[in-house]
């Protein structure tokens, strides 16, 4: 009996000496857990948050705390996610290519690196769109690009600002017609929108689940998808390739934690966000936000990562951005 209770003392310890034996046999998690999102209220990347936590909720134990942090094409919330605790209660949503595309532009003005994220899964991947108000002459992409070229820095493209999926596709398109647009860049697709339906700006590309309600309304028109194939949501609307710009704009919106995080909580936020894609609430809930779903695990998640890197640092060593 003396030996057994002796046991008991030595085993708690060696448990209280040693960091994260304790920590390694509680339930996880114990409490709420902080998801940060790279964009302002009511962006693509912002409602696909809102959807999947919505959801996950149901099968998390303890359920999430949205905290948005905008700014510098993400730069800011990446930033936070990357420099994080490592504990399992800060995890965020990312959005790709742009958080792949910010460190190779910006370098050292970047402070994280692709390599400090571990990809938990994606939910989305967004066609790139152009969009004109609903009572311009602009019919087509291809249109817009005979304008462009008639009257060289006249119209003026709202996008996202360099280092998003729209600043690359845009730099393509200037260098296969030889032209330099009138870009505005803007934080979010809300205030894009409020430009082009004010006509402030003549043109807009971001992505088409974004502007799905002000089509709806008939305030706007796409007039292009950069899907390889035209999407269900825009029928009758063509792709870049249809109007001769042989390029693919899709953007990928999913969930990652800092890495250091213990790969036990990785394992398990895995599977609560599986199981919150496959509810029927969120697939309900996503037909009715329009949201063009794409479920990768985490290592497909990071294999799709990683390879845009390359083609990225590639693209970049050829004619940097």
């Amino acid at each position: 009996m003396k030996k057994h209770f002796a046991s008991l003392i030595f085993s708690a310890l060696i448990t209280a000496a040693v960091p994260g034996i304790s920590t390694a046999q509680e339930a996880y998690p114990q409490k709420p857990i902080l998801a940060l999102i790279a964009y302002p209220a009511g962006g693509g990347t912002d409602v696909v948050a809102r959807a999947i936590l919505r959801t996950a909720e149901k099968y998390s134990g303890k359920g999430f705390v949205v905290d948005n942090r905008p700014g510098a094409g993400g730069a800011i919330g990446f930033t936070a996610m990357a420099s994080a605790p490592k504990d399992g209660y800060t995890i965020g949503f990312i959005n790709v290519p742009t958080i792949v595309m910010n460190p190779i532009q910006l370098g050292d003005k970047v402070k994280y690196k692709i390599d400090d994220f571990v990809p938990i899964a994606n939910f989305v991947s967004d066609p790139g769109v152009f969009a004109v108000n609903a009572n311009s002459p602009i019919k087509t992409l291809k249109d817009f690009i005979e304008a462009a070229k008639a009257a060289p820095g006249k119209l003026k493209l709202a996008y996202g600002g360099p280092g998003t999926s729209e600043s690359l596709a845009l730099r393509t398109l200037e260098q296969s017609i030889g032209i330099k647009f009138r870009k505005v860049p803007f934080e979010g697709t809300a205030p894009q929108l409020t430009a082009l339906m004010g006509g402030h700006v003549d043109i807009m590309i971001s992505n088409a689940s974004e502007i799905f309600s002000q089509v709806e309304a008939g305030t706007i028109r796409p007039i292009a998808v950069g899907s390889e194939k035209p999407i269900e949501m825009y029928p009758g609307v063509g792709t870049y390739k249809d109007a001769g710009f042989d390029y693919v704009q899709v953007a990928m919106r999913g969930l990652a934690a800092p890495k250091g995080m213990d790969p036990k909580q990785i394992q398990f936020l895995e599977g609560v966000m599986k199981k919150a894609y496959d509810d029927p609430e969120f697939k309900e809930n996503a037909k009715k936000l329009h949201l063009p779903l794409n479920y990768l695990s985490s290592e497909e998640f990071s294999k799709e990562i990683k390879r845009l890197d390359t083609f990225y640092r590639a693209e970049f060593a050829k004619s940097p951005w």
